[in-house]
């Protein structure tokens, strides 16, 4: 399945200006419409890009929702539409990638909050039985930047919205009635350099003869006049539709491909692939590594409890978390999630085969814990006892680059914090690691549950 998401193109030579819909690994077909978006005077309007992105969760097959607007708010309470329609989306898909919703012409400024409208929240549990959760505020999420971010003159903002289903969005038992509560947490990151920590994964069709230098324009299936810019080069890994290593000049006019890439933003918006496969059949598959990589495979134990040799090609790429890493930290009992094909089988008595193009390493869970502060916060050491639900007290300390959250639930709003934010009688989640030392988490991100005053 493929989702269209709306995006601006711009291209370096016409300096042309367009809403896109681009296709994605995720989702069903979006119901927006294509409107042409005006240039206002040079000088007084930036590009914003909006990505959805996801962590994973054992508890559920799919975690679906339709996000419906998408706006920003400056300080004086004016807005700026950045999308507006339906885009479905399976947050479980997004696992470890970046997904476009638009890239959108606003007017320059400082802007403190981007308001986000979701609605049809479904959990899919992995017996196929759903749970639909009532929305907090109609669906509203607001995510506040007290500091506020501003939009220049010519340069594309990229704004990551992180919804992570364990952390992000805390779902939780309500009572005895084995209903789910919907809480919003949602954190936002954004950078004016592009997105680095997350690639993005785009499935459409080649728009134009390439170009012999290595660039192409992808362009969406459903709607081939919404492209994007597309580059190679001597890193990018190329393959065909049986998933064996080829080459550019292979690609054509019409092809069906998916590229993994990241987006530059910079002089216009390109993504620059890192691996490129030709031919619209790649798919992606989680599970557990079960037998020692050796000879290029590896046997995967797929999630749905089928079996999967995984063949490794000489372009394969492999990532974590944190970026691209060497082959050999694919190992025994790694959870993984595999990009590539699935070749024809000679014999039906053949094993299930996927060649694949790109192995992603996924991170062992954070530890977590949870309670009040009490009053040991020392701001030069970002530390602090808490005591949990059970009586006991837990030390904390608080990594300079950790995320902290402000979640006031009854308002659905969301405010990126600082450690001077957190105070004695605070209660909060802590997501990191237990230090083996001295029993203390190091906590790479801070949840504060804010009790609005009534």
């Amino acid at each position: 399945m493929s989702m269209q998401l709306q995006v601006l193109k711009l291209r370096s030579l016409a300096l042309a200006l367009s809403v896109l819909f681009i296709t994605s690994a995720c989702g069903g077909g979006s119901e927006t419409t294509e409107t042409p978006v005006a240039i206002g005077p040079v000088g007084t309007t930036g590009t914003v890009g909006l990505f959805l992105t996801d962590a994973p969760t054992d508890e559920f097959s799919a975690i679906k929702l339709n996000v419906k607007q998408a706006i920003l708010i400056g300080g004086d309470d004016g807005q700026q539409v950045l999308f507006e329609g339906s885009e479905p989306i399976d947050l479980l898909d997004l696992e470890n990638f970046n997904e476009p919703i638009i890239f959108g012409e606003v007017e320059v400024g400082m802007y403190t909050k981007l308001r986000l409208v979701i609605d049809d929240l479904e959990l899919v549990r992995h017996e196929g039985d759903s749970e639909f959760p009532k929305l907090p505020a109609n669906g509203k999420i607001d995510l506040l930047d007290s500091s506020g971010f501003n939009v220049l003159p010519g340069r594309t903002l990229m704004i990551a919205i992180d919804i992570d289903a364990n952390k992000s969005i805390k779902i939780t038992a309500a009572g005895n009635s084995g209903k789910y509560n919907f809480r919003p947490v949602v954190k936002v990151k954004i950078m004016d350099s592009g997105l680095q920590d997350k690639l993005a994964r785009v499935e459409g069709t080649v728009g134009e003869v390439p170009d012999p230098a290595g660039s192409f324009v992808l362009c969406d299936i459903e709607s081939p006049e919404s492209c994007v810019d597309v580059t190679t080069d001597g890193m990018t890994s190329i393959f065909d539709n049986e998933g064996l290593a080829t080459n550019f000049d292979s690609l054509a006019q019409f092809d069906p491909v998916v590229v993994i890439g990241r987006y530059e933003t910079d002089p216009v918006i390109v993504l620059n692939a890192l691996v490129l496969e030709i031919g619209g059949n790649a798919e992606q598959v989680k599970g557990k590594v079960v037998s020692d990589p050796v000879v290029g495979q590896f046997l995967l134990l797929a999630d749905d409890s089928t079996n999967l040799v995984i063949e490794l090609q000489p372009g394969t790429k492999y990532f974590d978390a944190e970026g691209e890493i060497a082959a050999d930290a694919v190992v025994l009992t790694a959870a993984v999630e595999v990009e590539g094909v699935r070749p024809p089988k000679a014999l039906e008595t053949d094993p299930d085969l996927m060649r694949a193009a790109l192995v992603f390493v996924e991170a062992d869970d954070d530890d977590q814990i949870g309670g009040t502060i009490t009053d040991s916060i020392v701001e030069a050491f970002r530390s602090f006892d808490l005591t949990m639900s059970d009586g006991t007290t837990a030390c904390a300390r608080v990594d300079a680059e950790a995320d902290i959250l402000l979640v006031d639930a009854d308002k659905s709003e969301v405010t990126m914090g600082v450690f001077t934010d957190l105070a004695v009688g605070d209660s909060v989640e802590l997501f990191g690691t237990i230090a083996e030392l001295d029993g203390c988490i190091d906590a790479n991100e801070v949840i504060v549950a804010v009790v609005t005053a009534p």
